[in-house]
């Protein structure tokens, strides 16, 4: 094996680091653990968690319009019908769901979650620690990576251990989505290539073809990891047709058939699937894509719950620590380039880039919000922890850096670990995050509506709206199981009598027109979103 420019000696292959920093490590792998499986249920279950369990539950979005939408007055606990595994429907149907549905999102997580829900319960604790267990396997996964790449056993313990408290991590780590599986096949493939190139047997890339129809069965982004490694390949070989290069594409290929049911799906359903992915053209100003890019990139190490829309205040106050992180991720890059071989920086430059080359130039040009979607941008955000840790196993005990300069990089990566530890420490008691912005509302809507007497909760679908179903089901996992709940098709306005207090959630203007001018109510405005859309009012007799 090549080794790098710059590496560390004292640290080879195998090697464990030394025992003070072992302890540091340890501690850091308990709080990792602890951080993915602590108050997994505190959070609001959101619009894609709410979707997730309809996926699992093998209910489509179509049978929940025609089930709920009838203007039937139901308990919201029925709601729960359409979260919950039941003997109606079957992993078939759960498929079934997603690719006529939703055929962007790879079936994988979706499978294995129902089953996992089947095992030990459909609670949202239950069903998100999937996710944890996944960021959790995602561990050994860094590790393997960074031995493959560094030859440094302190290189990949650090690594491993920033990616333990990353709060990030943490974030997705508890969420009831594909995401954590996508952090895992990403550091499990690109370690099985590292490894099938170094090997060069046919088992090594056989066991990378499984990767890479796992990654496209996890998720479709996985596409463009796997486009990155075929560049670091290519250009590792010096763009010769020898027997590296075909392995690596014969496992490609064999990684794209097993994908080729999903993808004639896709083809099939890409309608619903560009429906479901059109809020990513929309439009912000440059300067609002930047104030995310910079937020999302601190976020690997810094997460406090900040918005980008916060005011400014908020933001000034946190922008030193967020500058420190931004020069040391640069720095880190720019260290790892010029300290390493090609063999190595490649590939970390390349696991960064390609998805940014694609989505970055993409929102600048014709519009739109990819390049600032965290969820997308993982392969990239994993390339910087592990530059970073690169970075400080050359710089805390490395002989060639001076004892003063050494001590400076130390308390470097002691502040770098405490803040995402304080970061961990402040998401885990908290009700909502910036994740969960679309329905953080749901809070003080169940709140209110649950003090109310006798409440009855009014919903439309005169016109399609994913916020609308999906939040609904939020709500009745927050909702005390005797609320009364209408869900009015369209064209129909019949506000049933008898009910104490009425709220009528968000609403088309035409609904509430129809509503102030054929029945007895009026509507008064409880709360807004912060785009001022009305979201909770009440319906009050004139």
């Amino acid at each position: 094996m090549e080794i790098t420019k710059n590496s560390n000696k004292l640290h080879p292959f195998g090697a464990l680091p030394p025992k003070k920093l072992r302890v540091v490590i340890v501690i850091l792998l308990v709080l990792g653990i602890f951080f993915r499986f602590a108050n997994l249920g505190q959070k609001v279950y959101w619009i894609d968690e709410s979707y997730t369990s309809l996926r699992i539950s093998g209910y489509t979005e179509a049978e929940f319009i025609q089930q709920v939408g009838d203007g039937q007055i139901r308990e919201i606990q029925y709601l729960q019908k359409y979260q919950r595994i039941n003997s109606e429907k079957s992993v078939i149907d759960t498929v079934k769901g997603l690719a006529l549905e939703e055929p962007q999102l790879a079936p994988l997580y979706f499978i294995a979650t129902r089953f996992w829900v089947q095992l030990f319960g459909d609670s949202v604790a239950v069903t998100r620690s999937m996710s944890a267990v996944f960021s959790l396997l995602a561990l050994p996964c860094m590790y393997w990576l960074c031995l493959e790449l560094f030859e440094s056993s302190l290189t990949a313990w650090l690594a491993v251990s920033l990616l333990a408290v990353s709060p990030f991590q943490i974030v997705y780590a508890q969420e009831a989505r594909p995401y954590s599986l996508f952090v895992l096949v990403v550091l499990l493939s690109s370690a099985t290539v590292l490894r099938a190139m170094r090997l060069k047997t046919n088992s090594s890339w056989a066991l990378y073809a499984i990767t890479v129809a796992l990654g496209f069965y996890s998720h479709l982004l996985f596409a463009l990891v796997a486009l990155g490694q075929g560049i670091y390949v290519v250009v590792i070989e010096k763009w010769r047709f020898n027997k590296t290069v075909i392995g690596y594409f014969i496992a490609s290929i064999v990684g794209f058939i097993a994908l080729s049911p999903w993808s004639i799906i896709f083809i099939k359903n890409s309608q619903n699937a560009t429906e479901k992915t059109a809020w990513q053209s929309l439009r912000i100003p440059v300067l609002q894509l930047a104030k995310n890019w910079i937020l999302n990139i601190s976020r690997q190490f810094l997460d406090v719950g900040l918005y980008s829309d916060l005011p400014r205040f908020y933001l000034i106050s946190i922008l030193p620590v967020i500058l420190m992180i931004l020069i040391i991720v640069g720095y880190a890059v720019y260290f790892l380039v010029n300290q390493t071989q090609i063999r190595v920086w490649l590939f970390v430059v390349t696991l960064m880039s390609v998805t940014v080359a694609i989505f970055l130039p993409a929102d600048l040009i014709w519009g739109g919000i990819r390049s600032i979607n965290t969820r997308y941008m993982i392969p990239c955000y994993l390339g910087m922890q592990i530059s970073v840790a690169y970075l400080l196993a050359e710089k805390i005990i490395s002989p060639t850096v001076k004892l003063q300069f050494q001590k400076l990089w130390r308390l470097a990566f002691a502040a770098v670990l405490s803040i995402g530890i304080i970061s961990c420490c402040i998401y885990l008691p908290a009700d909502s995050w910036w994740n969960k912005d679309r329905s953080y509302i749901n809070i003080p809507i169940a709140r209110t509506v649950n003090s109310a007497s006798r409440p009855l909760l009014v919903a439309d679908l005169w016109v399609y709206s994913v916020d609308t179903i999906a939040n609904l089901l939020s709500l009745s996992y927050l909702l005390v199981p005797q609320t009364k709940l209408i869900v009015l098709p369209p064209k129909i306005v019949e506000i049933p009598p008898n009910f104490k207090e009425i709220f009528l959630y968000a609403g088309v203007p035409e609904f509430k027109t129809e509503i102030e001018k054929n029945t007895l109510y009026e509507i008064s405005t409880i709360y807004t979103l912060k785009n001022q859309d009305i979201i909770l009012s009440k319906l009050q007799k004139k």
